[in-house]
């Protein structure tokens, strides 16, 4: 499975967002420059650090770190509000001590899952992290300046009482979970290379099943609950992300993007593009590169 980079759409003068996702859906290892935050608004999350599987209940706090690899496997009836910023987001505001610290190195060093702090610093960043997405959703006269104010908050609060990490200290949990865990992840990442070495040709979900050695049901069941979606959607996602690409790269007629992306006719293709966009390809080409003509 090959990592990505995500790189969030932040206004580069107020380099910061917060939107609630659903965990219906598997979210695939990425890493960003930005530090996010999870709060488990409803239900439970299963995700990823580095390799390392946690596990957040409804109400529970995660900061990832710049950089940190980080993946979500499916949650049905969870939410989530996730927060996103650059370092750049406290710019005005230099930390004083220079000398012994720095916004980079307040983040990394503190300790990064919530049910390792005290109650009542817990307590603190929830009500901080529910008062700042409120306001980005709300967005009243000065909500920027309040959030500012906010994140601030936040910041003096990691500083002075969350505590600090051990040495190479990692969530704890069982050895069989992780075990679970892996082996999950290693059957989702054989699944995922055979698609991406073969979603030119005609595949079946008898096909791969049979590659993985599962029999259909199961290898049915296998995908749907570890990443929210059925292998025919996730294959029409992968296909159709693959067009994409191509119609924001190249001027390649219709019916190349459809052939190289794996659709059997451009008709096909053309379907399945306005049904996942509810715009044509050829209008979707033209929506980001202007009146420019396209060959179809």
């Amino acid at each position: 499975m090959k990592l990505y980079l995500e790189i969030p759409e932040l206004d580069k003068h107020f380099p910061f967002r917060s939107f609630v996702t659903k965990g219906d859906r598997l979210c695939y290892p990425h890493w960003h420059k930005e530090i996010e935050i999870i709060y488990v608004a409803k239900g439970s999350v299963d995700l990823g650090i580095n390799d390392v599987p946690i596990h957040l209940s409804q109400g529970e706090i995660q900061f990832v770190d710049s950089g940190d690899v980080h993946y979500f496997l499916a949650s049905p009836d969870s939410e989530r509000v996730v927060i996103q910023f650059d370092l750049g987001f406290f710019q005005e505001v230099p930390v004083m001590d220079v000398r012994e610290h720095s916004l980079r190195d307040i983040f990394a060093s503190m300790e990064h899952s919530g049910r390792k702090w005290p109650a009542g610093v817990a307590d603190k960043m929830r009500r901080l992290i529910e008062s700042i997405h409120e306001e980005n959703t709300r967005r009243a006269d000065g909500y920027a300046y309040l959030i500012k104010a906010r994140m601030f908050e936040m910041l003096t609060l990691i500083f002075r009482e969350v505590p600090k990490s051990g040495a190479h200290r990692q969530p704890k949990i069982s050895e069989e979970s992780a075990t679970k865990s892996r082996e999950t992840l290693e059957k989702l990442e054989r699944i995922f290379t055979y698609v991406e070495n073969h979603y030119r040709e005609a595949i079946s979900l008898k096909e791969v099943a049979q590659y993985m050695g599962f029999s259909p049901y199961y290898f049915t069941k296998l995908f749907k609950r570890n990443t929210g979606m059925t292998f025919v959607s996730f294959l029409n996602e992968y296909r159709l992300n693959k067009a994409k690409w191509m119609l924001l790269n190249g001027d390649a007629p219709m019916t190349e993007v459809a052939e190289a992306s794996g659709f059997g006719s451009v008709k096909t293709f053309h379907h399945f593009f306005k049904e996942a966009t509810g715009i044509s390809p050829l209008k979707y080409r033209r929506t980001i590169y202007g009146n420019n003509s396209a060959r179809m």
